[in-house]
């Protein structure tokens, strides 16, 4: 006689390990509540975008850190665009009242400010707010060739620190196209050697790209304005996914930065250097 209940088992037993695997997947043997090494890795290329962003702005705020604070508006200005004058000469620089427009012409011109290229156009005006100096800053279509920015910022100086407000967005070499917008208060590393000593960073930026909505917490970090990532201290990065990835950073040599992503799953360090170039690293076995 045939054993017709054979069958039935099979099934029942091929059913009820699909259900047990489906359980598993969902149930936590899986975990896909942090992030994956994918967007460990994304999360970093952002912060090095951004980074690099920030290195042309910061370019032009040296500039317009060039006065002594307690003076007029009037004077502010004419320090300012002295300054502007001798450290870009290729540019030009036109003022009236408590106003001056820096045009750096095109990036073919040969005309480079502390090595580098620029071109297009950076619109300064300047107010006192007690004894801090503001200067809010207008870019159009300002560029180094790599990093197109349009957009505002207004940067508050006291004496022993600055606050910075953003509101731009920038493009790309690639032709990405990212709107920023941030709230940091900065503070010299080194009093005597200045902006070039570095500064230590804390509030928050915001952004949005191809990849979506990213929120950045800014903890503590100290950063020099010649790399993409800070050397020290504490980001705590909100993904589009709603992910939250945190990065410490340890200098490795004077070219190159360690990040350390903690993404929840796991942890994974990248170098990252000067050129923005982003490298994982891996144990030895």
């Amino acid at each position: 006689m045939t054993d017709r209940t054979r069958p039935r088992s099979t099934a029942s037993t091929a059913s009820a390990l699909g259900l047990a695997l489906g359980a598993a997947l969902t149930g936590g043997c899986f975990d896909t509540t942090g992030a994956s090494n994918l967007e460990m890795r994304a999360a970093v290329g952002e912060i090095v975008a951004q980074g690099q962003a920030q290195a042309v702005e910061n370019e032009i705020t040296e500039i317009t850190t060039s006065f002594t604070i307690g003076g007029g508006v009037a004077e502010v200005a004419q320090e300012i665009q002295a300054f502007a004058e001798s450290q870009a000469p290729c540019s030009t620089v036109t003022g009236a009242d408590n106003k001056l427009t820096i045009d750096f012409g095109v990036l073919d011109d040969g005309c480079t400010y502390r090595g580098h290229t620029y071109a297009g156009v950076v619109t300064i005006e300047i107010s006192l707010d007690g004894a801090a100096a503001v200067i809010d800053h207008t870019y159009a279509d300002f560029t180094n060739g790599k990093i197109t920015m349009n957009g505002d910022k207004t940067v508050t100086y006291s004496e022993l620190s600055r606050r910075v407000v953003t509101d731009y967005e920038f493009e790309t070499k690639d032709g990405e196209l990212i709107t920023t917008s941030s709230d940091r208060l900065q503070t010299l590393l080194d009093e005597s050697a200045g902006i070039l000593g570095g500064v230590e960073i804390n509030g928050d930026r915001s952004w949005t790209g191809e990849s979506g909505d990213w929120q950045l917490d800014i903890d503590g970090v100290e950063i020099r304005w010649v790399d993409p990532v800070p050397q020290s201290g504490v980001y705590s990065l909100v993904t589009p996914r709603d992910k939250t990835i945190t990065m410490s950073f340890e200098r490795v040599d004077d070219d190159t930065i360690a990040v350390i992503v903690d993404g929840g799953r796991e942890t994974k360090t990248y170098h990252v250097t000067t050129a923005g170039t982003i490298e994982e690293q891996t144990e030895a076995a």
